[in-house]
């Protein structure tokens, strides 16, 4: 028997999203009525949000069900279940490939099975808390008039007439960013039991003011459902004191040869707009502060006194949030933390590929108890600890389910309605190689033989026709003439 969605709220938020991301238009689109959808019974096991329509749609889905993916109806491959990934993954700003500031951002990441989204907030001159990175528009938001406005100078309703841009292409939409409050009740109509919200708070703010917002919070989400996380101290310090039982990340500066690098890149790519657009706000940050300056200034908590004095301010409910070059200089802060109860979490401003590559080079118990991340949680779980192996339990039936089983365990799945292109070619996309044959992927290298012979006495290499593989694809065959000319 076929079974119907059981949450019509999550599904249709997961089809608004599927609507947005597919038409790559300038506007919301209008809301359509939820139809109802029937789930085959072979596939009832899979999530809510499984795609359950085109051609051998199921068999497609059990053989990516072997690996512990499956393919969601906005088209991205998503795991299963997270669970062999003993690692906090938290989606950086909501999803990366939406909008940042939209409640699509926030609902995107939470089916994507992030263990945590980190929003960041900050305050209007009227008071009103916000869901806003930069300190002024002109990045990730537009005015209508074009003019750049400093959020801490705006009012709500100036606020409102704000545009967000387009991930990628940075075409303005006819969407506005959302107010904290809507943030909070987003995260809460769509989070899963165990999804934490990471709220970052981004602007000063008095004790009055915290209050306002931990209590906004206990009412939207509840206790237990979200934790602070702040570059400045003193404000943890109060939040301690208003909310004794939550948990509190002190975000220290990203470390100085990573501002170097920003610097240095963003000097070479300053012509291009679309860049300087996508990085403006890193822009900024090294022009405020300086290199020389940020280094005179810049301090250094990866240590073991430098964990005491955190755990000193802040309890043993709390953490250390780190640029991943820092932590890599010294990993022993890892255990400094756990003595105390405490908590490590890394993230970068050096790009998404920097960061996984440095937790690559970490053993799995040196890695820390979380990850700030601008990328799936797929990919994390993949590169660091192989989870999406298939289990060989399933025979695909079709072609398309015959090549997915066939794919290699670095295949990436990120990129699946792409590498389908490749399928009749026997080629895939590797996570670190770009595209590859599947044939080399899996054949074993030959053993070379130097042993020498009566007939090849020096030991050269004896050269041997290969015998032609002409099942995989047209294969081109040349005849040459014999030595005699015939």
């Amino acid at each position: 028997m076929a079974s119907y969605i059981k949450n019509p709220r999550r599904y249709y938020a997961v089809l608004l999203i599927s609507l947005f991301a597919l038409s790559g238009c300038k506007s919301t689109p209008e809301t359509p009525p939820a139809p109802a959808k029937v789930i085959p019974a072979q596939l009832s096991h899979l999530p809510f949000d499984v795609k359950v329509d085109g051609e051998d749609i199921v068999d497609i889905q059990l053989t990516l069900g072997d690996r512990n993916l499956y393919l969601a109806e906005n088209g991205h491959i998503k795991m299963v279940s997270i669970a062999q990934c003993p690692l906090d993954i938290s989606a950086h700003r909501g999803d990366f490939r939406l909008p940042e500031s939209s409640d699509l951002a926030i609902a995107s990441a939470l089916f994507d099975n992030y263990n945590s989204v980190e929003i960041d907030v900050m305050q209007l001159k009227d008071g009103t808390w916000v869901n806003h990175h930069d300190s002024q528009t002109g990045r990730a938001t537009v005015y209508y008039t074009g003019e750049r406005y400093k959020l801490e100078r705006m009012n709500r309703q100036q606020y409102a007439n704000l545009k967000l841009r387009q991930k990628g292409s940075n075409d303005l939409l006819d969407m506005r960013p959302i107010t904290a409050y809507e943030a909070f009740t987003t995260f809460a109509a769509y989070r899963s039991y165990d999804q934490l919200l990471n709220v970052e708070i981004k602007s000063e703010a008095n004790g009055h003011e915290l209050t306002e917002l931990d209590n906004m919070l206990r009412q939207t989400i509840g206790q237990g459902g979200f934790y602070y996380s702040a570059s400045d101290l003193e404000m943890l310090e109060k939040l301690r004191g208003i909310n004794p039982r939550v948990y509190l990340g002190f975000v220290q500066g990203a470390h100085p040869t990573s501002v170097d690098k920003v610097t240095a890149d963003l000097r070479r790519g300053a012509q291009n707009d679309d860049y300087y657009l996508d990085n403006q706000s890193n822009i900024e940050f090294a022009g405020k502060y300086g290199t020389k300056r940020y280094r005179s200034r810049y301090k250094n908590y990866a240590s073991s006194p430098g964990i005491k004095k955190l755990n000193k301010k802040l309890g043993n409910n709390s953490g250390l949030h780190l640029d991943i070059r820092s932590f890599m200089q010294n990993t022993s802060v890892l255990n400094s933390a756990h003595r105390y109860g405490m908590k490590v979490y890394t993230y970068t401003i050096n790009g998404t590929d920097y960061h996984q590559s440095q937790l690559k080079r970490l053993s799995k118990p040196k890695l820390p108890d979380g990850v700030i991340v601008d990328t799936t949680p797929y990919k994390i779980c993949q590169k660091l600890f192989n989870a999406a192996v298939p289990k060989k339990r399933y025979q695909p039936l079709t072609a398309s389910g015959r090549y997915i089983a066939s794919l290699p365990s670095d295949t990436d799945f990120d990129r699946f309605n792409e590498m389908l292109g490749y399928q009749q070619e026997g080629y895939y996309i590797s996570l670190s190689s770009g595209l590859k044959a599947i044939a080399s992927a899996k054949a074993k290298p030959k053993k070379v033989s130097h042993k020498t012979n009566a007939t090849n006495p020096h030991g050269f290499p004896t050269i041997v026709d290969e015998e032609i593989e002409t099942t995989n694809s047209k294969t081109i065959i040349l005849t040459l003439p014999s030595s005699n000319n015939d």
